[in-house]
C-alpha cells in the first residue's frame, strides 16, 4: 500500500494530507496543460512591431500554498514618453491580471472571510486552515475592489435611470406591503479630516416570517438592503431603484417606511410619494425614558399611553412632565422630547390599525436598530475599529449582499468581470494529444495499491495467483469516470487468448 507520512496521527490529519497531495497533482497538470499551450503558440499579427525578451517566469498560488509555475514568451514596445509596454499573449488568453500572485479562488474566498471579520483575521485564516501565504493588506486591496465595482453598479444604474431616463426591467412582484427600514451609524473615522461620518443604511422587505419552530424568532421575508456613505438623494435613489428592480408599484398595497424621524428618512415621501412613515420604538422609547427619567411612573404612563394608542394621554403625561421637572436641565429635555414626538405625530399610530392592507402575521415595526447591528455594526464599529470614508464605504454594500445571502453569488460574477473569460482554446493552441494525454491520465493512481510480491517469481505462486485474481476485481467506479483507463487493472483478454 502507499505510504502515508509520519505526521499523520489522526483521521483529521490524514485528509487534510491526502487534500495536500490531490493539489499538488493538480498543480502539475495544469503546469503541463499551459506548458503544451505555450509551445504550440504562433505569434500573430497583433505582435508586429513588439520585440521579443524570451521566456519568463509566472508563479500563482492556490489553495494549500500550492504554487502554479509555468514560463511564457513575452514581448516589449517602446511607448511615445520612452517607457517600456510588455505583452504576454498565454497571460491575454488566459486572462491573467499583471503581477497578480494569487489564483481567483483564493482572492474568492479572501473577500467573502474580510467581510465576516477584520482583515487581520482573514489572513491568519487563510494561513493556518489553508496554507495560503497573503497578508492583510493584499486581502484589504481585492475587498476594496470588489466594493468598489459594486458602487460603481449602483451608480451606472443610478446614472442611467435618473439621468438617462433609462427604464429598469424589473420582477415585477407584487406584496400586501413593502416595509423600509432605514436608519444609519456613525462611524469613526482615521486620517479623515472629519472625525465621525454617518453611514446611512436602508432594508426592504415585505413581512416576517417564523425562523425557529415556537415562532419566538422570525426573519424579514425578500430582504434586500443598500448603505453607503451617501448624500440623501444619492440613497434614496438607490432605494427606489432596488424597489424597481423587485416589484411593480401597481401590484404594491402599500409603502411603509419606518425610521427615528431624521429629516433624510423623511425625505423618502419624494421617492416613494405615497409612502408612509413612522417612528421607530426603538427611538421612541429611549427618548421617552432619557427625557423623563427623574420619574418613572411618567415614564410608565407615557409608554402605556403610546402602546394603547393614546395619543391624548400622552400629551397630558408631558405637560405634567415640564410642569413637575425639578429643574432646567431636565425641563429642556421635556421640551425636546415634545418637540421630537410632535414632529413625528402620526407616526405614532401601530401602522397595523387602520383599513390599509397588511402582510400575514405582521408585526410591529422596529427592525432598524436590529438591522443596523446585524448588517453593518457587527463587522464595522467593534473592539474600536475606524476607517478611512473610501474604506467603510466600499465594505458597507458588500455587507448588504451577505446580509441578503448573495455574497457569494455576486462575488463569482465578479471574478468573471475582474479575470476575463478564457478564451476557447482551438487545436492550435491545445491540440487533441494534450486532451488525450488529461483524459488518460488517472489522478488517482498515486493511490493504487502496490503489491511487490507479484513483481518476483512468487507470482506464480498459488498465492501470487490469488493476489492478482483480487487485483482484478478491486471495484472503481466510484474512483475514476468510465471513460478513463484504469492503469492499475490488467487489461482483459481477447476470448482467443484466454483460450491459448
Amino acid at each position: 500500500m502507499f505510504k502515508v507520512t509520519d505526521s499523520v496521527t489522526s483521521f483529521k490529519d490524514l485528509v487534510q494530507w491526502l487534500l495536500v497531495k490531490l493539489a499538488e497533482d493538480l498543480c502539475r497538470q495544469v503546469e503541463s496543460v499551459l506548458e503544451e499551450i505555450e509551445s504550440q503558440y504562433k505569434r500573430d499579427e497583433s505582435l508586429k512591431g513588439w520585440e521579443s525578451i524570451g521566456q519568463r517566469e509566472r508563479t500563482l498560488v492556490s489553495l494549500f500554498g500550492m504554487e502554479i509555475r509555468f514560463r511564457r514568451r513575452g514581448y516589449r514596445r517602446r511607448q511615445p514618453d520612452g517607457k517600456w509596454a510588455y505583452r504576454y499573449p498565454l497571460d491575454e488568453m488566459l486572462g491573467l491580471l499583471p503581477e497578480e500572485r494569487f489564483c481567483p479562488l483564493v482572492q474568492e474566498l479572501a473577500v467573502d472571510l474580510a467581510t465576516k471579520m477584520s482583515f487581520r483575521e482573514a489572513a491568519s485564516c487563510l494561513q493556518e486552515r489553508f496554507g495560503i501565504p497573503v497578508s492583510h493588506q493584499e486581502i484589504h486591496r481585492w475587498l476594496q475592489e470588489a466594493g468598489q465595482d459594486r458602487d460603481r453598479e449602483f451608480r451606472e444604474e443610478v446614472q442611467a435611470v435618473f439621468e438617462r431616463g433609462q427604464v429598469l426591467e424589473g420582477e415585477g412582484r407584487g406584496a400586501d406591503a413593502v416595509v423600509i427600514e432605514a436608519d444609519g451609524i456613525f462611524l469613526p473615522l482615521q486620517r479623515e479630516q472629519q472625525k465621525v461620518m454617518e453611514l446611512k443604511r436602508g432594508v426592504m422587505h415585505e413581512g416576517w416570517e417564523a425562523e425557529s419552530p415556537s415562532g419566538t424568532r422570525h426573519r424579514l421575508v425578500n430582504k434586500a438592503a443598500w448603505a453607503g456613505l451617501l448624500p440623501t438623494e444619492e440613497f434614496w435613489e438607490r432605494g427606489q431603484i432596488r424597489f424597481a428592480q423587485r416589484y411593480d408599484s401597481e401590484k404594491v398595497g402599500r409603502v411603509v417606511v419606518n425610521g427615528d424621524g431624521a429629516e433624510w428618512i423623511k425625505r423618502a415621501k419624494q421617492y416613494f410619494a405615497d409612502a408612509e412613515l413612522y417612528l421607530d420604538r426603538f427611538h421612541r422609547n429611549r427618548a421617552i425614558r432619557e427625557a423623563l427619567g427623574f420619574s418613572p411612573e411618567l415614564v410608565r404612563r407615557a409608554l402605556k399611553a403610546v402602546g394603547q394608542q393614546d395619543l391624548k394621554a400622552l400629551q397630558q403625561v408631558l405637560s405634567e412632565g415640564l410642569a413637575t421637572a425639578p429643574g432646567e436641565e431636565e425641563a429642556r429635555r421635556v421640551r425636546e422630547l415634545r418637540r421630537y414626538l410632535k414632529a413625528n405625530w402620526a407616526g405614532l399610530l401601530d401602522w397595523r390599525s387602520g383599513p390599509q392592507p397588511v402582510p400575514e402575521g405582521a408585526r410591529g415595526l422596529g427592525a432598524s436598530e436590529a438591522e443596523i447591528n446585524h448588517v453593518l455594526a457587527v463587522r464595522m464599529t467593534k473592539r474600536g475599529m475606524s476607517w478611512r470614508a473610501t474604506g467603510a464605504h466600499h465594505m458597507a454594500p458588500l455587507r448588504c449582499l451577505h446580509a441578503e445571502g448573495h455574497l457569494r453569488a455576486w462575488l463569482a460574477v465578479w471574478q468573471k468581470r475582474r479575470w476575463p473569460a478564457i478564451q476557447a482554446v482551438d487545436r492550435r493552441h491545445a491540440p487533441s494529444r494534450v486532451i488525450e494525454k488529461l483524459s488518460t491520465t488517472d489522478p488517482t493512481e498515486w493511490l493504487a495499491a502496490r503489491m511487490p510480491l507479484l513483481a518476483t517469481a512468487a507470482g506464480n505462486s498459488e498465492l501470487g495467483r490469488s493476489l492478482k485474481q483480487i487485483a482484478r476485481c478491486v471495484p472503481t467506479s466510484e474512483l475514476i469516470p468510465r471513460s478513463q483507463p484504469m492503469p492499475w487493472r490488467t487489461p482483459a483478454r481477447s476470448e482467443g487468448h484466454a483460450s491459448a
